[in-house]
């Protein structure tokens, strides 16, 4: 079951990455207070997800190659 902690660490990654905003590696972990694996583990799991991140070098952050966002809630029909 997905904890409340790890649903808020993941949404803020997705904001930084929208924003381009997350720095190198190094930085984005310490921004997030993990460590750097963790947040390779954590932007492995957004790939599983769908999410098509990539570091660009020239921007030194990371980025989604397409537009879009992730959404964690229930959405009635």
């Amino acid at each position: 079951m997905l904890s409340e902690r790890y649903i808020s660490l993941l949404q803020r990654m997705d904001q930084m990455i929208r924003m381009g905003s997350t720095g190198p590696p190094e930085d984005f972990a310490n921004r997030l207070e993990i460590s750097t694996r963790t947040l390779y583990n954590y932007l492995a799991i957004l790939k599983m997800l769908g999410a098509p991140i990539r570091y660009s070098r020239s921007l030194m952050t990371y980025i989604y190659t397409e537009s879009g966002s992730l959404v964690f809630e229930f959405v009635k029909y």
